[in-house]
């Protein structure tokens, strides 16, 4: 079973009316259990802003087994699996990514964080930005934290020098 970000399951059983085929679905191409797992891991990493309370309520439905669906979350999930990542690998990306300062690389999508007033921000996912990353941690034997660097260095050129950012 799954649930928007506002909606509330009536039913928390794991029968054959909770597939990925339910009308209610909200992520297709996704099985439940896959679903589940991405709504765990956006929930951390949004990709849009949400508010506290909303996340609480998505939290409490991802803890009771049911796959939550925010703003994107589908899309970025279905757009990171092409990329090659999985739920764990997505986790690995952005935890590495936090400990890296969004002012030590111009290509760093701190910068690019989408924040409103009373909301918990989002960092949303760039295919073009990150879809090399699993190849550096699972094929070349990079870490997380070298991957994620080195995949912001290669990044740099396409992230021009702006105003104040000149003797930087």
């Amino acid at each position: 079973m799954t649930a928007d970000f506002n909606e509330h399951s009536s039913s928390d059983s794991d029968d054959e009316s909770n597939s990925s085929r339910e009308p209610g679905f909200r992520w297709p191409g996704f099985e439940k259990d896959e679903a589940l797992h991405w709504s765990r891991v956006l929930l951390r990493h949004s990709p849009d802003p949400q508010r506290a309370g909303i996340k609480a309520q998505m939290s409490s439905a991802i803890a009771r087994g049911v796959a939550v669906a925010g703003p994107g979350w589908v899309s970025t999930a279905d757009a990171a699996r092409s990329d090659g990542f999985t739920p764990v690998l997505y986790q690995a990306l952005f935890e590495a990514l936090g400990t890296i300062p969004p002012g030590s690389f111009r290509s760093h999508p701190g910068h690019r964080k989408v924040t409103f007033k009373t909301y918990l921000p989002g960092i949303p996912y760039e295919s073009e930005l990150w879809s090399d990353w699993p190849r550096l941690f699972l094929d070349e034997g990079f870490d997380a934290h070298a991957a994620t660097g080195l995949t912001l260095l290669r990044a740099e050129p396409k992230f021009p020098v702006t105003r104040g950012q000149e003797g930087s």
